[in-house]
């Protein structure tokens, strides 16, 4: 849908004085805080042993009640509802809240957890549909600091590419509204978070990814991040990719890698195998005989949507989770 011009975008606050806006602030996060089911159950397994824990100290001896309850068949504490596994989990779990006041590793076979199930599928989409909620309301915090309105039912594409991770809008005329949204999302790292929230909410059926596309982007990421070069700046020269003075980009890689104190013997070949490889293969093949991981994501009434995949997880267009979880 495109906004007509006749319709211009305004900024939310038009007095004359306007308010700093600090550009190295990344406000779009990819990654926040869940608490899924499974960490909730693990919680309140966490607050049930504290009052179990505080029950036996009220024994004079509470290891040896513990004991009984869980062993001593003969003792009035004794549980009889309880499977092998279940009784040997809970007796390790009171005795470690008794030593250390908490349960070190939690074991699910704990009869706390009888009955309870963790869905992964339906956690997994939870835990997107979350996330999209909180990058909504972290761009519209950006859209506030930039004093930026987007017009009401304005549907706005947000493309990213992956060697810049500069974002550029369609969907609208109004071409000053869609320069400084970009300005806005290219400050800091808003652009990448946003490009990095993308991959994560991508379902498998989606149309944007495909395998090369990906292997693509996270070598390029690698080289980059191993060695301040991006494979797209560089030539080819006789099936390598190289640096101005000639220098295989490879034997760079290589050499940073064998310089790093924290990188393993192991990881070290693992690395040099797995993107040395990639790397051969991709400057035989050509850089653009790949084409490079585009992303985009569509945005409308304050909320981002997906784009060419069967899964969502904009605002009122998540009734499928719900019904997942019922179908369990």
């Amino acid at each position: 849908m495109n906004i007509s011009a006749s319709t211009p975008f305004v900024p939310t606050n038009t007095s004359t004085k306007t308010t700093p806006i600090n550009k190295d602030t990344t406000v779009i996060q990819s990654r926040n805080e869940y608490e899924s089911e499974k960490d909730r159950q693990v919680r309140l397994h966490h607050e049930y042993y504290q009052k179990v824990n505080a029950q036996n100290k009220m024994f004079q001896y509470p290891e040896q009640h513990i004991f009984d309850k869980y062993h001593n068949r003969s003792s009035p504490y004794y549980r009889h509802d309880l499977t092998t596994q279940e009784r040997d989990a809970a007796a390790s779990t009171e005795l470690s809240f008794l030593k250390w006041g908490h349960a070190g590793s939690v074991s699910f076979s704990d009869p706390f957890f009888r009955g309870k199930s963790f869905y992964d599928d339906v956690e997994v989409a939870s835990q997107k549909a979350f996330n999209r909620q909180k990058v909504n309301g972290q761009f519209q915090q950006l859209l506030n600091q930039h004093q930026l309105t987007i017009p009401k039912d304005a549907k706005l594409t947000f493309t990213i590419d992956p060697n810049t991770y500069k974002v550029g809008i369609s969907g609208t005329e109004d071409s000053e509204l869609a320069r400084m949204l970009e300005e806005a999302l290219n400050s800091a790292n808003n652009a990448k978070q946003l490009f990095a929230h993308i991959i994560k909410s991508r379902s498998d059926d989606s149309t944007q990814f495909t395998q090369k596309k990906y292997d693509k982007y996270n070598l390029v990421r690698e080289i980059q991040n191993v060695t301040g070069y991006n494979l797209k700046d560089l030539q080819v020269v006789d099936n390598k990719f190289v640096t101005q003075d000639g220098t295989n980009i490879l034997d760079i890689y290589q050499n940073h890698l064998k310089n790093n104190p924290y990188v393993s013997d192991w990881e070290r070949g693992v690395r040099n195998s797995h993107y040395g490889s990639q790397l051969t293969e991709l400057a035989k093949q050509g850089f653009d005989s790949i084409p490079d991981l585009i992303l985009s994501i569509d945005y409308e009434n304050g909320s981002f949507h997906d784009v060419g995949q069967r899964e969502s997880y904009g605002t009122g267009k998540t009734d499928w989770i719900a019904q997942l979880h019922s179908s369990k």
